[in-house]
């Protein structure tokens, strides 16, 4: 009898514990199970929206390393020292460490991870939207790689979702890496599902569309001829930015000043090939939030400045100050006081023109980045939201890459019509004749400040010339516009060769990372 109440008591026990079970059982919140996940379109819409996030996000940390690496611009700032990094950027004293590098470096492998995950577990037979997302992955990878590839020479190849054994990956091979581009970007292009604007002037298309990636494309064929020292490759960039331009989806903008065109007012204007979009919500103002806008702003955040609002913003940080030899190249080319030259940078006597004061010392040229600036309207919270649509690409860059990849496929007629477009906008007489070194000034005061100068002097071998004596001193502009150099402090500055033509791989992937071999130098 004592033994049933036993085996009865054990039961009961056993029935108990299992009930506890059962209710311990709760299926996981927030994780997402990629075998049962993106089988409706909605699924699938909020993977590819992630991508468009990663792009936006690249930004700040692109930007600013882009434009300072050039000789374009100094790195800025309330003085000397005011950043260490960036300051380390523009004279080339950077390292492994370097926050910015770090940056860009982790940002582009966040795209790529993202693109991984749809090319990976979306069957693009499913749906139209399944198909559209696979061919905006297939686009996006292949310009985050071409990115890696021109700034840090050999990045590792990751094409799919890695195992936990597979994170340590080797350098890529030069011609894989090409091969990955280009298979990722023609794609896109081929796969007949990316955007397209339904009229030069639609201002609705907010996809990457496939002129997009016709031009990416285009700029992944510059490069490979240089990069595999094969020249046919020029016909093929020609071919890829001839097809953007002969759409007729495009056209250069007039709708408004030249210097203004990147503005808030004009956003999604007609030669705008791809913009990250922000939405001017005021209930949700800090998904805006990007330092880049008070980063670049005229250095007023310490009443340095006294500038009319509608001038300019005020409360910048005053990073990215145009140097001297920028404008010098303005005015030998095209004279002092060209309407493009005064719709990209303004002098201190035209700002006081126009009501702007100094009320002390600052680090500057004396030499105002207008085409660049940011408006009252377009930032907020001291400068650190700002609802100006970041823009990656418009046609007059086109245009100018399709000049090259035509002259240097031995098509000067078409180069010449490309120049002599931007130079009519520019409100230039046209050239009669072109030359390699006409289109290149081009494209050095046609694009200065939107991040293509320091890649194009690393192509076209000239980065050791340009850049070797940045970091040797910095400016500083006293309140009535008086401009001296001052010795940066530095023994080593300024590009060197066998260092400097790629960057370095952050401390942390390399640390990480067995198999990766830093680059030279670093």
């Amino acid at each position: 009898m004592k033994t049933k109440y036993i085996i009865l008591s054990f039961l009961t026990a056993v029935m108990a514990l299992s009930s506890c079970d059962s209710l311990l059982d709760i299926p996981r919140k927030g994780a997402i199970d990629y075998n049962t996940y993106y089988k409706t379109d909605d699924e699938i819409e909020s993977a590819v929206i992630t991508m468009y996030s990663d792009v936006r996000g690249w930004y700040y940390n692109v930007m600013l390393v882009k434009n300072i690496l050039s000789d374009d611009y100094y790195a800025g700032g309330a003085a000397h020292g005011d950043n260490v990094d960036m300051d380390a950027l523009g004279e080339f004293a950077f390292n492994s460490e370097t926050g910015q590098i770090e940056g860009s470096f982790s940002g582009y492998y966040g795209l790529i991870y993202h693109a991984n995950v749809i090319i990976g577990h979306i069957d693009p037979e499913q749906s139209k939207a399944a198909a559209r997302a696979v061919a905006e992955a297939h686009l996006f990878r292949g310009w985050a790689y071409f990115e890696l590839t021109t700034l840090w020479g050999n990045p590792p190849i990751v094409d799919h979702e890695l195992e936990p054994s597979e994170y340590a990956q080797p350098n890529g091979a030069t011609e894989d890496l090409w091969k990955l581009i280009e298979e990722d970007l023609t794609y896109a292009v081929n796969s007949g599902m990316l955007a397209q604007k339904s009229s030069v002037n639609d201002v609705t298309c907010w996809r990457a569309t496939r002129q997009f990636g016709q031009a990416l494309l285009g700029k992944a064929y510059l490069w490979m001829a240089w990069a595999l020292s094969d020249e046919s490759y020029y016909r093929k960039a020609a071919d890829q930015f001839a097809a953007v331009v002969n759409s007729g989806l495009y056209d250069l903008f007039t709708a408004g000043p030249y210097g203004d065109m990147r503005h808030l007012a004009y956003k999604m204007n007609s030669e705008n090939l791809f913009e990250s979009i922000r939405v001017n919500d005021l209930d949700n103002q800090m998904d805006n939030f990007d330092f880049y806008g008070a980063m670049v702003s005229w250095r007023s955040s310490g009443s340095e400045m006294t500038i009319p609002a509608d001038v300019c913003g005020t409360g910048g940080w005053g990073f990215m100050v145009p140097t001297v030899d920028l404008m010098n190249a303005f005015k030998t080319y095209e004279g002092a006081n060209s309407y493009r030259r005064t719709e990209t940078l303004k002098t201190y006597d035209e700002l006081r023109a126009m009501g702007v004061v100094w009320n002390m010392t600052t680090l500057s040229t004396g030499i105002f980045n207008w085409k660049g600036r940011f408006m009252s309207d377009e930032l907020s919270f001291y400068g650190m939201v700002n609802t100006k649509n970041p823009l990656w690409m418009r046609l007059a860059e086109v245009l100018l890459c399709g000049a090259e990849a035509s002259f240097r496929a031995g098509d000067a007629g078409t180069a010449l019509q490309y120049v002599n477009r931007v130079r009519s906008r520019a409100q230039l007489p046209a050239l009669q004749s072109v030359t390699l070194e006409d289109i290149k000034t081009e494209k050095r005061l046609e694009l200065c400040g939107e991040g293509q100068r320091f890649q194009d002097l690393l192509r076209w071998g000239e980065a050791a010339d340009r850049l070797k004596e940045m970091g040797k001193d910095y400016p500083k502009m006293e309140p009535n516009g008086t401009v001296t150099y001052v010795p940066s402090g530095r023994s080593v500055y300024g590009f060197k060769t066998g260092k400097h033509e790629h960057l370095p791989y952050p401390y942390t992937e390399v640390m990480l990372n067995e198999n990766i071999q830093q680059n030279p130098g670093y």
